[in-house]
């Protein structure tokens, strides 16, 4: 995994090097990333195997941006590599999250990726026994729920890296480090 993040799409990092609250864990993004969703009737084993694979997409920075097809085929495709959306900037990574457009949705992926992690820290105080209104207030004020294109703690939550945060959150209700991993 450390050889991994030595590459160069894992350069956004080094910003988060100023943002104390949002260390990423990479045994918990790794265990994230390799862990299957839960599955039902409307959510079948391929539809996982579709989202497992790009989960590990997102995380590469493999998705078909314009730029990325431009690289692979430059025959194909012409030098104006304007986002559909938008028609302002290049489409590259960082742009498909970015997006004015695209804003809106983006704002509801995280807002209810959060929510899905306050029920999970209040399941957990319930659990215990403990009120979880401190842990859940710190966990809203970190910085990773506002999104704009200085924020790179957002965007690398979209991505797939986590911080180490979001384990000690559980582990301040007391649920041991293994338990809390699993939680998704």
């Amino acid at each position: 995994m450390h050889r991994l993040t030595r590459l160069s799409r894992f350069n956004f990092t080094i910003a988060l090097s100023s943002t104390p609250d949002f260390v990423i864990d990479w045994d918990l993004t790794w265990f994230s990333l390799n862990s299957e969703p839960q599955h039902d009737a409307s959510f079948t084993r391929a539809h996982a195997s579709s989202h497992h694979t790009f989960k590990f997409k997102l995380f590469l920075e493999d998705l078909p941006t314009l730029e990325h097809l431009k690289r692979i085929r430059p025959d194909l495709y012409i030098d104006i590599l304007l986002c559909r959306s938008c028609l302002d900037s290049k489409e590259d990574f960082m742009h498909l999250f970015m997006c004015k457009c695209r804003r809106i949705a983006m704002e509801q992926i995280l807002l209810s990726y959060q929510h899905h992690f306050i029920n999970k820290l209040q399941e957990a105080g319930d659990l215990v026994k403990k009120d979880p209104s401190l842990i859940i207030n710190k966990f809203k004020s970190l910085p990773c729920w506002s999104f704009s294109s200085s924020n790179w703690t957002s965007y690398s939550l979209v991505r797939g890296c986590l911080p180490k945060s979001f384990v000690e959150f559980f582990e301040e209700l007391s649920i041991p480090r293994n338990s809390a991993m699993k939680t998704r």
